[in-house]
């Protein structure tokens, strides 16, 4: 599954080895605080889907295979998940890629496929209401630009969002919590090192807004529940990566982190308290990455995973909204 990510992310290792890992995506409605989906290796190198409770415990690896899946984001109401995948990608060593979004359910059964294996569809994001799906596609298109697609979240009425013109290219689309904008990436290219902004929108393409300079290279981004703050990572210096904040209409974006080991992946919980994300530090003087909370504010930093785990692309179950 080849697709466009962030500069880069560093695992730290007790051994202090480091292995470059990439960086990923999400988006949570309002409610209490339930499982965690997220994405990470099996034993055969290949990225699946797995869920687990708040504190990561009873860990249940959902998809399978000899392909990866990911992207994992939880529905409205916490019966399915959509996620991404390479698996109909039947001739994976030619240039052509192809990846779709799919439906699951918690327990991996009920798999289903909403997008035409026409290139690379990914990053999906479900409407508040959950009647609705926004994605990235490259429509097949051998450019590789990617623009903001939305369709009913049986696959049915796909609309294209956004139009941009290349060298100009858009990802990662999350919903409003009033369901009527979508945030979004607009990058400069699609390599990697291409400058990116976050942008807003309406479901018609209209109200194009934008919140970031380009400079800050910024990738995954999420709403806070009462939708006054948006959540990002953000590249400013190259390969490693700082959680920002910014006000819903933009402004000057205050860095959580200032961490040169570099952070990843944030969303916030669904009661609007903690931020989860991939972190990447020292905990008395040993390497640590996983997943980690920290208050909207930055503090009260800490990890959740009890060991080292490539845990990526984490978005957390809202219970109850």
């Amino acid at each position: 599954m080849v697709r466009r990510a962030a500069l880069g992310f560093v695992l730290l290792t007790a051994a202090g080895v480091a292995v470059l890992l990439p960086a990923l995506s999400s988006a949570t409605p309002p409610g209490r605080n339930g499982r965690i989906a997220y994405m990470r290796k099996d034993r055969a190198g290949h990225w699946q889907v797995w869920v687990a409770s708040s504190s990561l415990s009873g860990a249940k690896q959902l998809t399978h295979g000899h392909y990866d899946s990911g992207w994992p984001v939880w529905s409205p109401t916490g019966k399915r998940l959509a996620f991404d995948s390479n698996r109909t990608d039947h001739t994976p060593d030619n240039s052509k890629q192809v990846n779709d979004v799919f439906l699951l359910r918690p327990d991996g059964s009920g798999v289903e496929k909403l997008t035409d294996s026409k290139g690379v569809n990914g990053d999906a994001a479900w409407s508040p209401s959950g009647k609705l799906i926004a994605f990235d596609s490259d429509s097949g298109h051998s450019s590789g630009f990617s623009a903001v697609y939305v369709m009913n979240a049986n696959g049915t009425r796909l609309r294209r969002v956004t139009k941009p013109a290349p060298p100009l290219s858009d990802y990662k689309p999350r919903f409003s919590p009033d369901g009527r904008h979508l945030l979004f990436v607009r990058a400069r290219g699609t390599a990697e090192t291409a400058p990116a902004a976050l942008f807003t929108a309406r479901l018609d393409g209209s109200g194009l807004h934008r919140l970031t300079r380009f400079g800050l290279h910024v990738d995954d981004s999420d709403w806070s529940p009462n939708a006054k703050r948006i959540v990002f990572e953000g590249y400013p210096q190259g390969a490693y990566g700082d959680i920002y904040v910014i006000d819903a209409t933009g402004g000057t974006p205050v860095d959580l982190t200032h961490d040169p080991t570099g952070q990843a992946d944030p969303v916030w919980s669904p009661d609007g308290r903690k931020i989860l994300f991939l972190d990447n530090g020292y905990v008395n003087g040993v390497g640590r990455t996983g997943l980690a909370t920290m208050n909207p504010d930055g503090t009260h930093r800490r990890f959740i995973s009890r060991k080292n785990i490539e845990a990526h692309q984490a978005d957390w179950e809202s219970v109850g909204g």
